[in-house]
């Protein structure tokens, strides 16, 4: 995740008059997911500058009351990731995430998502105000990422972070 994405994060975490209707199944068929989320998140679109060159990266952001909630998938040159690692390729996303927050990285697990590999991470910003839960998958060329952003003064039930983390699969 690079630094425009992550300012669109924290920005969303700060716009107080979005209000959700509760929990709905959010469909991309374009990105090949579903996730749920309590409200419609808004569609946005930027090209971000990679090691492997410029990406396009398609984001889904959801400012509720609690927490903002994001779902972004990143199509990579195949020949990046046939030539890479699984594992390089989602250590370093992990390490910009961190970085990108000016975090530390509090737990990180290694899971699966459809047999495809993936991280779950917990990052705190180095100023304590916010906390980062995310999900990462490498799923062939696309790198899909979810991410719930808390802010530290507004408690967040873990249940409904668990639910939009554990809600994400991939879609025909």
């Amino acid at each position: 995740m690079k630094t425009k994405m992550l300012a669109l994060i924290l920005i969303a975490i700060t716009l107080s008059g979005c209000q959700t209707a509760g929990w709905k199944e959010f469909r991309s068929a374009e990105g090949s997911f579903s996730v749920l989320m309590p409200g419609i998140p808004e569609e946005q679109a930027q090209t971000i500058d990679t090691l492997a060159g410029a990406v396009d990266a398609h984001l889904f952001v959801l400012a509720a009351e609690d927490a903002a909630y994001l779902v972004s998938y990143s199509d990579y040159p195949k020949i990046v990731v046939q030539q890479s690692n699984a594992d390089d390729i989602l250590d370093g996303v992990r390490d910009g995430e961190a970085a990108n927050v000016r975090g530390a990285l509090l737990s990180e697990q290694i899971i699966s998502l459809d047999d495809y590999p993936g991280r779950e991470l917990k990052i705190d910003t180095l100023d304590g105000k916010v906390t980062l839960r995310s999900r990462i998958f490498l799923v062939n060329n696309r790198l899909y990422q979810v991410v719930v952003v808390i802010p530290k003064d507004h408690p967040t039930s873990d249940k409904n972070i668990d639910k939009f983390l554990e809600s994400f699969t991939l879609t025909d």
